[in-house]
């Protein structure tokens, strides 16, 4: 939260003071004060038609206001020392001024929730993307929960706004969203002494459905990486290429630049994510910290890599611009040569396109999405019985176990293979003897 108290400082005076014996001590007292804004009492709208006559004063929307405060002579002696009770000073007042500015329990949900992601975006705890999505929440909880104060909402209204959702045909993994934005809010409240229980803890948020990921087959897999090795290195073919062999976001794929491809070791340094917000695109850091990483890279992707360089360093010949390999460096591999990255939407609209074009079907009966193309790496990898845990730091997976979780089961000739695998180890022991009291 923005803080009230803009400007601050010190002033010291010297007193005099009779002690009992008669003499005089001159006693040094420090006083502190802070100033804030305030509506301007004297402040005039400009004139609409002739001349503005106004002061400097009258123009000024806003003016200072000033608190003082005396620190006690017998403790605050030194100008350190009155530097720290200063410091002391605005910290209980900044607080205390938090504390009138929060909403209070008579406050309706819509309006908590609404405040409670203000300070989140404000304090920049969450990205502008995930801002974005808390708002359309918030106004699902704001219709639903209209006219009712904070103070009087129930497990009973949340369970039953909960079950709404579903019935309105939500998947659950959306109203699981909701759930945890709303209980989010109500836990901010306890902590704020604004509510003694959070109502959302007692209500059970529906099962989360196990992802089905819409993945190629191995035969479509092999299919769309040969079809993209013999095509123009255009954007689209370049991004597609890259996603489906390396597993990358369509974000990271866009914010990929030239300076993080390494042709000799062939690797790709995941440093960037084109973010998309509010209808406008922005750069970011990838989406966690294990979402930043090194990628392997094929001989096939570098391939159609070398040729999306070479197309590029021709572009910029023919337009009659040199560059230096810094300056190259710095370009997205997929962007404009001169330096803007291409919109995500924009990737994933075109893709649509090729997709539809290729007649691309996933085992989920799907058109294969751009997202999908993650997807498939991610299964064709596992299928071919890549370790879990390197394919979930190829992918920034933070845990394998997210990996398992998804893709693991993804593919029904994978676990066929399992299974004869098994048979095979066992048969390899040759004849042995069975356990006795188990074969009796």
């Amino acid at each position: 939260m923005e803080e009230k108290y803009g400007q601050g400082g010190l002033r010291k005076k010297t007193k005099k003071v009779k002690q009992r014996n008669g003499r005089v001590k001159e006693v040094t007292i420090w006083r502190g004060y802070l100033k804030y804004r305030v509506p301007n009492p004297k402040f005039i709208e400009p004139p609409t038609d002739g001349p503005d006559n106004r002061t400097q004063t009258q123009r000024r929307r806003t003016a200072w206001q000033e608190i003082t405060e005396a620190f006690d002579p017998a403790t605050v002696r030194t100008e350190k020392q009155a530097r720290d009770e200063l410091a002391r000073w605005k910290a209980r007042m900044e607080e205390e001024a938090q504390r009138e500015s929060m909403p209070g329990v008579n406050t309706s949900v819509g309006e908590y929730v609404d405040s409670y992601i203000d300070d989140l975006e404000a304090s920049k705890s969450i990205e502008r993307r995930t801002v974005r999505d808390y708002r359309g929440i918030a106004r699902r909880i704001r219709t639903g929960f209209e006219g009712v104060a904070l103070c009087d909402l129930t497990p009973t209204m949340v369970q039953k706004w909960e079950n709404g959702l579903i019935a309105s045909g939500l998947a659950p993994s959306t109203v699981i969203k909701y759930h945890r934005v709303l209980s989010e809010a109500c836990k901010h409240a306890v902590n704020v002494d604004v509510l003694v229980k959070n109502p959302c803890q007692a209500v059970r948020p529906p099962k989360r459905q196990a992802p089905s990921p819409n993945s190629l087959t191995a035969e479509g897999y092999a299919r769309l990486a040969a079809t993209l090795d013999n095509m123009e290195p255009t954007p689209l073919v370049t991004a597609a290429a890259i996603a489906m062999h390396t597993g990358m976001r369509q974000g990271e794929v866009c914010g990929l630049r030239w300076r993080c491809y390494d042709s000799e070791k062939r690797t790709i340094r995941v440093e960037e994510a084109i973010g998309v917000a509010n209808g406008g695109t922005y750069s970011k850091a990838p989406k966690t910290k294990s979402s930043q990483r090194i990628v392997p890279v094929s001989p096939q992707l570098a391939s159609i890599l070398e040729r999306r360089r070479a197309s590029m360093l021709a572009e910029l010949q023919e337009g009659g611009l040199v560059y230096s390999d810094e300056e190259f460096g710095k370009l997205y591999v997929v962007g404009f040569v001169d330096g803007r990255y291409r919109d995500p939407l924009r990737i994933c609209k075109e893709w649509k396109s090729l997709s539809a074009a290729f007649g691309l079907s996933g085992t989920q009966g799907r058109a294969i999405s751009f997202h999908d193309l993650r997807h498939s790496f991610a299964t064709r990898a596992i299928a071919a019985g890549a370790d879990v845990k390197a394919v979930a730091a190829v992918l920034g997976h933070s845990n394998a176990a997210i990996t398992l979780n998804v893709y693991a089961d993804a593919d029904p000739q994978s676990k066929r293979r399992a299974s004869d695998l098994i048979s095979q180890a066992i048969a390899a022991q040759g004849e042995v003897e069975p356990f006795a009291e188990l074969a009796n």
